[in-house]
């Protein structure tokens, strides 16, 4: 009877299950790993949707620059009909506007000029306007209206030594170009793009200075 008495009690403890203390205890350790495993998770998700960010807005100012570096590395003095003297390659510059002759994108085996601009429009992307040229009797003439695209951005304001375009003389100065552009032998190129999602407020800056190896040329054939 006693060994029955016994084996009944030890039957009814080891159905009663988990304590009032115990369930708390595991409920808490739970939420705490749980906490843990989701803090992870919300970690890696912002530093994957940071890191395309930034992917994708250096890949942005990349195209950027590689667009103008082509037009820029490719311009040229314009040849007038019964004049020694071309017209200069850059037509017009500022820290954050520039237009100037190109042979950009012509045929070879007939190279036409072509007349580039580029501005930044209201909402900080860079604008490309192209002038088509043709040439006939020794001068180049452009159609009055121009054919634009956006290449990107928005990009950073230009300003002081983050000016988009600087215009740099054949000995490595800055050029005076307050009368003309005749002294720009290169121009440097500064293409900045916010980076705020990512941690830290630096933001992705390109900077390339472009030769214009077609006005050398030309000087040197005048």
């Amino acid at each position: 009877m006693t060994a029955r008495i016994a084996r009944l009690r030890e039957n009814a403890r080891s159905e009663a299950g988990l304590s009032l203390t115990e369930l708390l205890v595991t409920i808490m350790l739970t939420a705490i790993v749980m906490t843990m495993v989701g803090s992870m998770f919300i970690n890696v998700a912002r530093i994957t949707s940071n890191s395309n960010v930034t992917t994708t807005k250096s890949s942005t100012a990349a195209n950027l620059m590689d667009a103008v570096s082509k037009v820029i590395r490719t311009a040229s003095n314009i040849p007038v009909a019964g004049s020694d003297v071309p017209n200069p390659a850059i037509v017009a510059g500022t820290s954050s506007t520039l237009t100037l002759y190109s042979y950009v994108d012509t045929n070879s085996n007939a190279p036409e000029p072509t007349k580039v601009g580029y501005r930044v429009d209201a909402k900080g992307n860079l604008v490309e306007d192209r002038w088509k040229g043709s040439s006939a009797g020794g001068n180049s003439t452009f159609v009055s209206t121009a054919t634009s695209r956006v290449l990107g951005g928005p990009i950073l304001t230009p300003s002081g030594s983050q000016a988009l375009f600087t215009y740099i003389d054949s000995a490595g100065n800055v050029a005076d170009t307050s009368t003309d552009f005749e002294s720009v032998a290169s121009i440097r190129v500064t293409i900045g793009i916010a980076n705020q999602l990512t941690t830290g407020s630096d933001p992705i800056l390109l900077i390339n200075t472009i030769g214009m190896p077609n006005l050398k040329l030309a000087r040197d054939d005048t």
